[in-house]
């Protein structure tokens, strides 16, 4: 039978080309390194190692199994490293909910500084709207949710709120859009089709019946997708950059808006991730990239 211990003297000796060098890199006797390898090659039928000078040479067949002794000591590794982490965390996977207005560089910058203190969690993102959002927070199915304010919300006793600051939010269209390229006044736009996703419906956000050709999409992709083709739609700056600089979208110019909208964005979570260290410090993470975030032009 192979074991563990073989496979990772084998991948040790097999890198290093030497006994000794592979007892010091796994912290075993020079001794006990060799009779691992002299274990496995009995095992196997076959020697992995000739020696050659002072350096010991791998066989072709010691070619061919390195790979997959690799990956067993790696994936051994990861095993123990993600049962120290439940062991300490009590939690494996956290779920995280957002609007799709909130800006995607912000949401990948929490991803990143989450994986970089916590990468034995997996972090699942999931587009949810408001009234969907509060449930599974009330319930602990998911650990926070970033939406847009609308006015004063206190969803209840077991949520709690933190304020993340504003996204910039403003009209777009494709670039062969019969919509003018000049500055035009925003009842102008009412007339026209307006395209919008079903959240910001269900989050009753204040836009969402400027129009009185509205179309609903399911979601942002969707939207993105008809907006090459027809109308106009509101997005935060941030997520219609990429679209601007490679010329699918413009902005429309609108005499009322001297400077940019702003859309306040909030922070929810259960009260009692508090009391749990590891989830009070992923909520925090999202409170310091928001507040990197305030310091972008797109805030």
């Amino acid at each position: 039978m192979v074991t563990l211990e073989q496979l990772s003297c084998f991948k040790a000796v097999y890198e290093l080309n030497s006994y000794s060098k592979a007892a010091r890199a796994t912290d075993k006797t020079r001794a006990t390194v060799r009779e691992r390898i002299k274990a496995l090659e009995d095992v196997l039928g076959f020697e992995l190692f000739e020696t050659q000078g002072k350096s010991l040479v791998p066989s072709e067949n010691a070619r061919h199994l390195y790979p997959r002794a690799n990956n067993l000591t790696r994936q051994s590794k990861e095993f123990y490293s993600v049962a120290l982490s439940t062991f300490s965390t009590e939690i494996t996977s956290i779920v995280l909910h957002h609007d799709d207005l909130i800006p995607l560089c912000l949401l990948s910058d929490i991803d990143d500084a989450i994986e970089r203190e916590f990468p034995n969690i997996s972090i699942n993102w999931l587009q949810r709207d408001r009234q969907s959002s509060f449930k599974d927070i009330e319930s602990g199915d998911a650990l926070f949710s970033i939406m847009p304010t609308i006015g004063k919300i206190f969803p209840n006793t077991k949520v709690g709120i933190v304020n993340l600051g504003t996204y910039q939010y403003a009209p777009y269209t494709s670039m062969d859009s019969d919509i003018s390229h000049q500055e035009i006044d925003l009842n102008q736009l009412t007339t026209e089709d307006f395209l919008l996703t079903e959240n910001s419906v269900l989050n009753e956000m204040r836009y969402a019946n400027i129009s009185n050709r509205k179309h609903l999409v399911s979601n942002n992709d969707m939207l993105l997708h008809k907006i090459q083709k027809k109308g106009w739609t509101l997005l935060s700056t941030a997520n219609a950059q990429d679209f601007i600089e490679t010329g699918k979208l413009r902005r429309i110019k609108i005499k009322e808006t001297i400077v940019n909208l702003r859309q306040e964005m909030v922070l929810f979570y259960p009260l009692h991730s508090e009391m749990d260290s590891t989830r009070n410090r992923i909520i925090e993470i999202a409170k310091e990239c928001a507040t990197n975030f305030a310091n972008s032009p797109y805030a």
